[in-house]
């Protein structure tokens, strides 16, 4: 269980690293999308190659390799158009309902059963979460912000569709190949809207390369991993550490201010992730298995870890 958590952790963080590549590079939306899409699943390709594994990545993606990856391009995409017409603030609020959301749709379609305790601390991962944005929501849109509003509801389905199939996969799939076709997928799905793409100088190059290494293979590789083994609930309050990374990165490399409340929403969401990975470690798991409640979800050792 330690060891998907820190997955769970590392791709968060690898999440949040697009802003500030962003940031420091010049890309636009769409280049910078391309990029840790294609040049993610190139990483990959070169790092099945260093470990002898290239023949993990045979064989025909499924259904669901082909809808994961357009999910996660257009969960990319439809929350770029959103902050276009609705505050930056909204959107991140639309976007990241989408894993307490995920959490309560696998609690009726993926028997993963939620009790009280473990829906009050997603609640409060949540709560967390609000305070990172100093509960700056705007209520109530205007006319011309509804299509931010549409946008926003669509990244949220995305990325919640993203977290529920990627739960569902087949054992006969690796993690390599799931990950690799869902990369290669969603930078086809960017060719149309990209037009002319400029050819990156030297020094562009470089942040290319970092936009697929970490927010591209290690974010998705991880996510992909870790929501193999983990349940939706626990993999839903760990993706908060996304914001928080992105808010303490503000803080620590942009001089932005970091409030009392905003701190004390980063140490809510710490420790709701790790009261909810506390009451699913694998012990509560073996002695339900004992017991004869469940079922072993992995009957041999992972060959992707």
């Amino acid at each position: 269980m330690l060891t998907y958590v820190l997955l769970a952790l590392v791709s968060a963080v690898a999440m949040a690293s697009s802003g500030i590549i962003a940031r420091f590079s010049g890309l636009s939306a769409a280049e910078l999308t391309f990029y840790r899409l294609a040049v993610g699943a190139l990483c990959l390709l070169v790092f099945v190659a260093c470990t002898g594994r290239i023949k993990t990545l045979k064989g025909k993606p499924d259904w669901r390799m082909a809808v994961n990856g357009v999910l996660l391009v257009g969960f990319m995409l439809t929350f770029l158009s959103a902050i276009e017409y609705i505050s930056l603030a909204n959107a991140i609020m639309l976007v990241y309902l989408a894993p307490p959301l995920s959490a309560f749709v696998a609690h009726w379609l993926l028997d993963e059963r939620l009790d009280l305790p473990d829906s009050s601390l997603i609640a409060l991962s949540f709560f967390g979460f609000a305070m990172l944005q100093q509960f700056k929501f705007d209520l109530v849109l205007h006319a011309d912000q509804f299509p931010g509003l549409v946008f926003g509801l669509m990244s949220l389905l995305a990325y919640s569709g993203f977290l529920l199939l990627n739960r569902r996969s087949l054992p006969a799939h690796s993690q390599l190949q799931r990950t690799f076709y869902q990369l290669v997928i969603g930078a086809c799905c960017m060719l149309p809207v990209l037009g002319a793409i400029p050819v990156p100088d030297q020094q562009t190059l470089i942040w290319v390369a970092l936009a697929g290494l970490f927010p591209g293979f290690m974010a998705i590789y991880c996510a992909i991993v870790a929501l193999q083994h983990l349940p939706t609930r626990v993999y839903a309050t760990l993706a908060y550490m996304e914001p928080v990374t992105v808010i303490i990165a503000g803080w620590w490399l942009f001089h932005e201010a970091l409030t009392l409340l905003q701190l004390a929403g980063v140490v809510l969401i710490m420790l709701t992730g790790l009261a909810l990975a506390a009451r699913h470690k694998p012990a509560r798991a073996v002695q339900q298995l004992l017991e004869g409640k469940t079922q072993p979800l992995i009957k041999t050792a992972d060959p992707d870890i």
